[in-house]
């Protein structure tokens, strides 16, 4: 499923499953990407346990690890690996 997102929040309490370091990817490569820190998502709990991310305040993407992450938000978003 494709989709058009602009904006990425993320949780303060999960900055250390490496939140921060997926959007920063995802900037590279989609400069007009927003991404915002809230204290809060209302996910508690969660953003402890794994990496997760609100896509344009309606789509929830958790993955086991921040590489995960960002690739099911680069497929998702269309963008190709620049690693590869």
């Amino acid at each position: 499923m494709s989709q058009k997102i602009t904006k990425l929040d993320v949780c303060i309490g999960n900055l250390d499953k490496g939140t921060d370091w997926v959007i920063e990817q995802l900037k590279a490569e989609k400069p007009d990407l927003q991404g915002q820190r809230w204290g809060c998502l209302g996910n508690c709990g969660d953003c402890y346990k794994r990496p997760f991310v609100l896509a344009d305040d309606r789509w929830l993407y958790e993955a086991t690890s921040k590489e995960e992450l960002l690739t099911k938000l680069r497929t998702d978003m269309n963008i190709e690996d620049s690693s590869k």
